[in-house]
């Protein structure tokens, strides 16, 4: 069996780097939805919200080592439950030097207000994670949320973006599963229709949790591009090993009293292990996920002339 080919082209792109390529950041670790396929309804760690001041050293360390890179107030938690915590953050950011700033989010806190204040952020980037098309089969999976009112507030924004002629990039997120893999087509249809950028990204594990119907010899097995090019940092500053690790239980040190870089560095241990195709010493989570087999999202641009650009990106 041979390597997928977009497998073959994200694993040559893949090297030890003196600092991450992507750092995600937990604005708060509390959310407002409990979705199937997500850790956070059984979550065990404390929940709280990124003290400013934990940002601001964060920031200034980005700044420093890596402007260039990606910065996504994402992981555990829903950042719009603190849109003025998240807005002061995202204009901090900026302010340094940091170049891509971005925002992940669910959509159902999108009021009309909290959509001014992103536009006026200087965010480069939102991501809306929506995953359905009809109400049963996006309620069946975003659980808690309700359909109508995340198309009318990402609708609205987009109406809004428009309007303002803003720069800011809006992407709508369709991560494919059993349950909703039949709805792609109409869901893509819709958003790019709305002027919406599409991201697609074939079934992932979410870190071993589920199976995924991608199917690779482990003789073909690449390093994780997430363990190759990502640090995430948890609300109270903690460092885990992997976005797998949503508990923490493998973190390497905490941000409030380790330099980033230094962090980076005691994470190398496991870079190298995928780069030297050592899978088997990895810890035991790293043996049950998949997530490294899914390969890149596709990503599908709009047009004024209804001609969609295509494109292809981790």
């Amino acid at each position: 069996m041979t390597v997928d080919p977009e497998l073959r082209q994200i694993a040559s792109t893949l090297r030890e780097r003196p600092f991450p390529t992507r750092f995600a950041v937990e604005v708060c670790a509390d959310c407002n939805l409990a979705c199937t396929m997500c850790h956070h309804p059984s979550m065990c760690r404390p929940k709280g919200n990124m003290p400013f001041e934990l940002w601001q050293r964060c920031a200034d360390q980005v700044a420093e080592h890596s402007p260039s890179t990606q910065c996504w107030f994402s992981f555990c938690g829903e950042p719009l439950l603190e849109p003025e915590r998240l807005v002061r953050m995202t204009r901090y950011a900026k302010s340094v030097g940091i170049q891509s700033v971005n925002i992940n989010t669910n959509g159902m806190l999108l009021t009309p207000d909290v959509g001014e204040l992103i536009f006026d952020s200087g965010a480069d980037l939102i991501v809306f994670g929506i995953d359905g098309f009809t109400a049963e089969t996006y309620e069946s999976i975003r659980v808690g949320a309700r359909r109508d009112v995340v198309y009318e507030n990402v609708e609205r924004f987009l109406a809004a973006k428009r309007e303002r002629g803003s720069e800011l990039e809006v992407q709508v997120q369709f991560i494919e599963m059993d349950e909703n893999e039949h709805e792609v087509e109409v869901f893509s249809e819709h958003w790019l229709r709305h002027g919406a950028t599409l991201k697609v990204r074939n079934k992932l594990s979410w870190g071993g949790r589920f199976e995924t119907p991608v199917n690779i010899d482990p003789d073909d097995r690449i390093p994780c591009p997430w363990a190759m090019t990502m640090m995430h940092v948890f609300w109270d500053g903690r460092v885990p090993r992997c976005p797998g690790d949503t508990e923490g239980d493998e973190a390497v040190g905490n941000a409030w009293d380790t330099p980033l870089i230094e962090l980076w560095a005691e994470l190398g241990r496991y870079r190298s292990l995928h780069m030297q195709h050592r899978f088997g010493e990895l810890p035991e989570r790293c043996h049950t996920c998949k997530d490294w087999m899914v390969g890149a999202a596709h990503r599908i641009h709009p047009r004024k002339d209804d001609a969609p650009l295509v494109g292809v990106d981790r």
